[in-house]
């Protein structure tokens, strides 16, 4: 896959795009710290199958572990995978109030078809809308980073903060874009041990997990789109390099991450 390079006239040279959002690399842990315990839970993770790491997860943590979703187009591998191994997690549901119907739509059949227990987190600004336009009849943000940090940085530090939550899991994969190509298994992120357990798996083995196990797809998926955020044009359209899945989202902008996967306010 040939990264996309940033175009802007009169800014800085091209990086290729995600470069800016990858996370640094992880140096040596104070011995005894937490990330020094994510280092390690890491490396045995390596060895071990996406059912022994979620099993390995809710043995450590139990109730004081969660799962986190966008519901969007592989949101059943993670979710299924809950619902298989009977891994009683509270999943939490950032409402960005940008989300397609068809997000919405799939989240409910998700819910039910599951018996997830979901939690959804939403802003409380009362005007989390501010940078949102329409212009004939199509719904744009006039400032993706800022929109990002209060409708879905913000939620989800609030629902990380929370003393009963020590650890989440996600569906974050090495395969889905440049920036998360050194996604480990786990590591430290605000604060909380953040798990990753399908973090080696290539898209194929995921599409092959989701057609043996009969998992309803996203409602958008079969319209061509690869990588389902918010709904404003701004925010996801369908890829425009059919090498980069996540190539149709923030369209002309460097920005690869809403924020949700770093470590820092982006």
């Amino acid at each position: 896959m040939t990264p996309a390079e940033t175009d802007r006239p009169g800014t800085r040279p091209a990086v290729p795009r995600g470069a800016l959002d990858a996370p640094a690399a992880q140096g040596p842990a104070v011995p005894g710290s937490l990330q020094a315990f994510a280092q390690e839970l890491d490396r045995e993770f390596a060895s071990l199958t996406a059912d022994e790491r979620i099993a390995k997860a809710w043995a450590l943590f139990g109730k004081e572990l969660i799962a986190t979703t966008s519901f969007g187009r592989d949101a059943g591998l993670l979710l299924h995978h809950i619902h298989r191994l009977r891994t009683p997690v509270r999943v939490f549901f950032i409402d960005t109030s940008f989300h397609f119907p068809e997000t919405l739509a799939y989240r409910d059949t998700l819910t039910s078809d599951y018996k997830l227990d979901l939690r959804e987190a939403r802003s409380f600004e009362p005007d989390n809308r501010r940078y949102a336009k329409s212009e004939e009849g199509k719904l744009s943000i006039a400032d993706t980073t800022a929109c990002c940090a209060i409708n879905k940085v913000g939620v989800q530090a609030a629902f990380l903060g929370r003393s009963d939550v020590k650890a989440f899991l996600t569906g974050l994969r090495r395969d889905q874009s440049d920036s998360r190509a050194h996604t480990p298994f786990v590591h430290v992120q605000k604060g909380k041990v953040k798990i990753c357990p399908f973090a080696d798996w290539p898209a194929s083995e995921v599409d092959m997990y989701l057609r043996l196990w009969e998992v309803p797809e996203h409602p958008l998926a079969a319209q061509g789109y690869s990588s389902i955020g918010c709904s404003p044009v701004t925010c996801t359209s369908k890829p425009v390099d059919p090498g980069d899945p996540r190539s149709g989202r923030w369209v002309g902008d460097a920005k690869t991450e809403c924020g949700l996967h770093l470590d820092y306010e982006p």
